[in-house]
């Protein structure tokens, strides 16, 4: 970690921090989360500058709701969001009404005692720190010093009762895990107690997105975060040897990859190829 430059809020998500430091969002391209397998490719063509995921209007919902916590007045939202803004009509200078649905969660959650108390904390603190080796940026949502680390999400159904399919596995899993959050989580806590020397409590706000929204508040047992833990160790040396250059990256080349579908080269196949394929596995 020694004289590594420390993000700032300005530059926190440049390309310059992102081929410096892992941070979660990173990890979890290259290794993957049950609804997506990873992509070395996908995530080392996205360090290196060649590559932009698309920013879809989920992110851009949870991105407008986190900035409403940071305390962002309606002038701020139009400034930070210049695609969200309606440029024709009685709303031009408004946010589109598509995403006028991050202010509804947001007045929601403020009604709720228990959610408003976990997001009381300090917002959007940055912190460095290294695991096996690997640099580490973390960005909080919500940090309650010597007590809690809070994670802000919105999700399509925070019941804890509901469940996501993942076909690979054949495995049906609550939307924290289907989301690898508590992965995310791990890095805050184990990057924070290198800061703090406290091994801190972990929650994730939720937030729903239907018609009328319900808020929940989870904490993630320290036994599995622990474990994500562990299994984040175990990956670390191979993300240093693809940042180094020292490895290829591979291609996940799956049908749910935008890269490797935007970057597939064709190749003959014979009618046999497709008589012998995986029944199953992308039939309808």
């Amino acid at each position: 970690m020694q004289n590594l430059p420390i993000p700032t809020e300005e530059n926190y998500y440049s390309q310059e921090m992102a081929k410096i430091y892992c941070g979660a969002s990173q990890y979890l391209d290259i290794i993957g989360r049950p609804f997506l397998p990873g992509c070395e490719a996908r995530a080392m063509a996205t360090i290196n500058g060649k590559w932009e995921p698309e920013v879809t209007k989920a992110l851009l919902i949870g991105s407008i709701t986190d900035a409403l916590f940071e305390g962002a007045t309606s002038e701020e939202l139009v400034v930070r969001f210049p695609d969200c803004v309606s440029t024709r009509g009685s709303t031009k200078g408004q946010i589109k009404s598509e995403f006028q649905q991050a202010i509804q969660l947001y007045q929601r959650c403020l009604r709720d005692r228990k959610f408003m108390q976990l997001m009381s904390g300090e917002k959007q603190v940055i912190a460095v720190g290294e695991i096996e080796g690997l640099p580490f940026k973390v960005k909080l949502d919500s940090y309650i010093e010597g007590k809690a680390i809070v994670d802000l999400k919105t999700t399509q159904d925070t019941s804890p009762d509901k469940r996501y399919f993942v076909k690979d596995s054949g495995e049906w899993l609550p939307f924290y895990k289907y989301m690898s959050y508590e992965v995310q989580l791990a890095i805050y806590r184990e990057i924070m107690r290198q800061n703090s020397g406290e091994t801190l409590r972990c929650y994730i706000a939720a937030i729903d997105k239907k018609p009328h929204p319900r808020p929940a508040t989870i904490e993630i047992e320290p036994k599995i975060l622990d474990d994500a833990l562990e299994e984040i160790k175990r990956n670390c040396n191979r993300i240093i040897r693809l940042k180094s250059g020292e490895i290829e990256p591979i291609r996940c080349d799956s049908g749910d990859c935008d890269y490797c579908r935007d970057t597939y080269e064709c190749k003959i196949v014979s009618t046999s190829e497709f008589e012998t394929h995986d029944i199953g596995k992308n039939d309808i």
